[in-house]
């Protein structure tokens, strides 16, 4: 009888330990300078994403590091759980420190030349799971943003 109920539970098993794909890239908004300084500036914003995936996963920690234009602007963590509904969209918070270096100044001069549109491109790791089984998701993006602060 016990193998029985073994194989009657194995296609929901194999269901529950499939992989979970990746999320679609939406945008960014809520841009804001947190804290402006000459050397190091803190800056906020929410990064909106769709969970494809027809059942909610769990991120548990994301890494990202940020470039505008191809020049290294700052890396984001996000050290804490967030549930993510199935076929949603969600917005993650974060929170990054830039350095002021040519990079930055470069793109404030860019916003205040009127140009509003940059290349972001962010290159990282998640790591997401869901019944207590996670993996680290590599994060890739590149592609056109419209700023406005």
């Amino acid at each position: 009888m016990n193998k029985k109920l073994w194989w009657a539970f194995f296609p929901i098993l194999f269901v529950a330990c499939a992989k979970p794909t990746g999320f679609d890239y939406l945008g960014i908004r809520n841009i804001k300078v947190v804290k402006f300084d000459l050397k190091e500036s803190t800056i906020s914003a929410e990064v909106g994403y769709y969970n494809p995936n027809k059942y909610p996963v769990t991120m548990k920690r994301a890494e990202v590091d940020v470039y505008v234009d191809n020049n290294f602007f700052g890396h984001s963590l996000l050290d804490s759980t967030i549930h993510i509904p199935r076929k949603d969209t969600f917005y993650l918070p974060v929170q990054m420190t830039v350095n002021m270096s040519n990079t930055a100044i470069g793109l404030l001069q860019t916003m205040g030349g009127g140009r509003q549109e940059v290349t972001i491109k962010l290159e990282g790791k998640a790591r997401i799971g869901r019944g207590g089984f996670f993996i680290n998701y590599p994060i890739k993006y590149e592609g056109p943003q419209k700023l406005g602060f």
